[in-house]
């Protein structure tokens, strides 16, 4: 046989008292700061990042970390970011492609390079230990296209 309920053991939700008013509960500071974390961390991470572009961007190349490479040219290309974006020079060195930066000014004087054909080119980081090389010295078939050799750190 089974038993008979007489009553609920409880009522879910309770009942509101007519007499009490809504109180919100305060909200634990933790959890506020929580909340904003992934927010502060976006926006830190966002300034960073455009400090460091503005920093490569705004720098001479570093002669004493210099580097030279020969290849075939393959093209220039521009990332649209920021007002002007980021533009490329494309060489293919030892079957590999590489890409390197540069200014966007310069980005003109090296239109008329020919596709196909040999490069040398001269290139360096703006910032000390950087893997971001920007273009300095840029020669096809003995014609110098772009020398910025005084303007190196």
């Amino acid at each position: 046989m089974s038993k008979k309920v007489k009553k609920k053991p409880y009522d879910w939700p309770p009942p509101l008292e007519p007499d009490v008013t809504y109180v919100p509960k305060q909200r634990n500071p933790i959890h506020s700061i929580l909340t904003a974390l992934p927010v502060i961390m976006l926006i830190v991470g966002l300034y960073i990042h455009f400090q460091s572009e503005s920093e490569q961007s705004h720098s001479a190349p570093i002669r004493a970390e210099s580097m030279d490479a020969e290849g075939v040219f393959t093209g220039l290309s521009v990332v649209k970011s920021g007002s002007t974006g980021r533009h490329y020079l494309w060489f293919e060195e030892a079957g590999k492609a590489r890409g390197a930066r540069v200014q966007p000014s310069q980005a003109q004087a090296l239109e008329s390079l020919v596709r196909g054909e040999m490069i040398q080119l001269s290139m360096a980081p703006s910032v000390s230990g950087s893997n971001t090389h920007w273009v300095w010295h840029v020669e096809q078939d003995g014609v110098v296209f772009l020398d910025l050799s005084e303007q190196l750190q």
